[in-house]
């Protein structure tokens, strides 16, 4: 790691602080700006976003820069200007102007996901755009699974994300994409697309009992619709035939931000079990013997699944919730596209069927899938040493 007096600051526009790293899309940003501090960059994270109090503090003990600016209500004049620019979030005025104050001075700035992407860069500073997954693609995979008002809200979410990136993606340096499909996307739009697939923590590799007893893990955050809606939609019509093939079987669900009234209806099922945030991942995994991704809309890949996987545990999923990392169905695991046969194939596993998928987990490890992403930011960081 560089000297602080050596390296060169990079502005972060993040819309979340990256600590507690309980979602995925948290975990992604914190890799990646160490990354960059390892190649000689100083994250300066810029958000709206407050956090849990001492998330900042634990921040700035790694010696990053937090600011934080507090951004107000949106107003009617500002709905009606997102609107009128087709956007499908506000732009944030407080942000905009510290933004603006700080740029010029940046030798990097990188947009954490599309939405953060409304403040142009200043001439001359590269620019980094960071996709967690394609948001308009992820958005009309929801439209399926949504009916009435609810479809065409987001419709037009979808559109609006549409009209950002066809904005965003030609003026800046590099695009990190997690799959090579993102990446053709790109490319499509006029973007220069740079794959940085989302990658495991090491301690998930740590884990080296085998697979065994009856527990069938969930685990996500439940913020994010995705999760929330496949979770219940598979613990209604497909955990039933789980348990009655396997009596003793349970669903165990773990994860943030899950609201009381899911939390109710889904405690209400006879063998789930809800286990809120959980201090301990990997550990909860060692003791499960397969994981189920009931998910039906979104985009990217799932960090969940190659967390499981470098545990050793059996991966039973969608094809979407298993999209974009090689995942190969009856090797890694089962795939099946309803709750039905999700179940059936959870039934596979706990009669005792075995996969290798530890072995596709073994290249996901976060240094390997970072090292393009790795590479540009020491190509930055070289262009700056020599301007002096």
């Amino acid at each position: 790691m560089c000297d602080l007096r050596e390296r060169f600051p990079a502005l972060v526009i993040a819309p979340l602080l990256p600590e507690p790293p309980v979602t995925g899309g948290q975990k992604r940003t914190l890799r990646l700006l160490e990354t960059m501090e390892r190649a000689g960059l100083h994250p300066q994270i810029l958000t709206a976003d407050p956090g849990e109090p001492g998330v900042a503090a634990r921040l700035r003990e790694r010696g990053w820069t937090v600011e934080i600016v507090p951004e107000p209500e949106p107003t009617v004049a500002d709905r009606l200007r997102q609107h009128a620019l087709r956007l499908p979030s506000p732009r944030l005025r407080n942000v905009a102007r510290r933004f603006a104050a700080l740029a010029p001075a940046a030798a990097l700035i990188q947009y954490e996901h599309t939405q953060s992407a409304y403040y142009p860069p200043p001439p001359g500073v590269p620019t980094v755009l960071s996709l967690h997954n394609l948001d308009s693609a992820a958005a009309r995979s929801a439209v399926r699974e949504r009916s009435g008002l609810a479809r065409l809200r987001e419709r037009n979410r979808a559109a609006g994300l549409r009209t950002v990136e066809r904005r965003s993606f030609p003026r800046a340096d590099r695009i990190l994409c997690v799959t090579e499909a993102d990446c053709a996307a790109v490319r499509a739009a006029g973007g220069r697309a740079l794959l940085a697939p989302n990658g495991v923590d090491d301690d998930f590799y740590a884990v080296r009992t085998p697979p065994s007893g009856d527990v069938v893990l969930f685990f996500g955050h439940f913020g994010y619709a995705a999760n929330a809606h496949g979770v219940e939609r598979f613990a209604r019509e497909g955990w039933p035939a789980v348990r009655a093939a396997h009596p003793h079987a349970r669903f165990a669900i773990a994860g943030a931000g899950m609201a009381d009234q899911l939390r109710a209806r889904l405690t209400a099922i006879e063998g789930v079990d809800v286990l809120g945030l959980v201090a301990d991942l990997p550990g909860v995994l060692a003791a499960s013997r397969t994981v189920v991704v009931p998910i039906w809309e979104g985009g990217g890949t799932r960090l969940k699944v190659l967390e499981a996987l470098a545990t050793g545990r059996p991966v039973v999923s969608t094809a979407l919730g298993a999209s974009g990392i090689g995942f190969q169905d009856g090797r890694d695991g089962l795939l099946a596209e309803t709750p039905e046969t999700l179940a059936q194939a959870v039934n596979a596993v706990l009669d005792g069927r075995e996969f290798t998928g530890r072995q596709l987990a073994e290249h996901f490890r976060w240094t390997e899938t970072l090292s393009g992403a790795s590479s540009y930011y020491a190509e930055v960081v070289a262009r700056r040493r020599s301007a002096r």
